[in-house]
């Protein structure tokens, strides 16, 4: 993986999550993957603090069970996001691994929601992924979005950002 790859695998990632296509993303996860937005401080350990969401693949799937449910009231009308990604650092590579960290501004919508006094939802981000080759391609082993408004008030979120 070089820098170039680095970035197109990001930006093909968020892509997906702009887009809804949840699903889609959750097939770049490997089997044992963790997908981390942690509570405040995101040095603290995920396994005696609580989390935003800290979830395993098979809890991933439960999470978009339950968002793609009619009783799912917070989905409705969808949040929707738009991802900007910047400051790509390929942190370190070899032939089966990358580790990637990246910035991400994520901004948060509702169709036909958006009026003069309440504008979008802004969650800058810091993000750490760990890749893995499988087979020609790169699936997440591990993705950690900080968001630096973690430790305050966070609105409502899509099932994954």
């Amino acid at each position: 993986m070089n820098q170039a790859e680095a970035e197109a695998f990001l930006f093909r990632e968020v892509r997906l999550l702009d887009r809804r296509k949840f699903r889609d993303w959750r097939q770049l996860l490997t089997d044992d993957a963790i997908y981390w937005v942690p509570n405040g401080d995101p040095d603290s350990d995920p396994q005696r603090h609580c989390s935003i969401v800290y979830a395993t693949p098979a809890m991933v799937d439960d999470r978009l069970e339950r968002a793609e449910s009619p009783f799912y009231w917070v989905g409705d009308p969808p949040i929707r996001s738009v991802h900007t990604v910047s400051n790509v650092l390929l942190e370190r590579v070899d032939a089966t691994q990358a580790e990637l960290a990246c910035n991400q501004v994520i901004y948060l919508y509702r169709d036909n929601d958006q009026r003069r006094d309440q504008p979008l939802d802004v969650l800058p981000a810091q993000c750490d992924y760990r890749l893995k080759r499988a087979g020609d391609g790169w699936r997440i082993a591990y993705k950690k979005v900080a968001l630096l408004t973690g430790d305050g008030l966070v609105p409502l979120l899509p099932p994954i950002i």
